[in-house]
């Protein structure tokens, strides 16, 4: 079965978007693999780094 290729958008006012398979390595260093999608932090403010955790929309993004 092929795989869905990589989509990442940029959300205006929130967040950065990935869908698709893909690898996903944190800071320290561990890798997983993944078939899905995630939401990444542009905001800075997420408790739950790098992930959105919707405190964007408390504190704005500027674009």
């Amino acid at each position: 079965m092929e795989k869905e290729p990589v989509e990442v958008t940029i959300i205006k006012g929130g967040p950065i978007h990935v869908k698709g398979h893909f690898a996903f390595k944190d800071s320290a260093g561990k890798v997983e693999t993944r078939d899905q999608e995630l939401y990444l932090c542009r905001c800075g403010g997420s408790s739950n780094k790098p992930f959105c955790d919707g405190t964007h929309r408390k504190t704005g993004i500027k674009e």
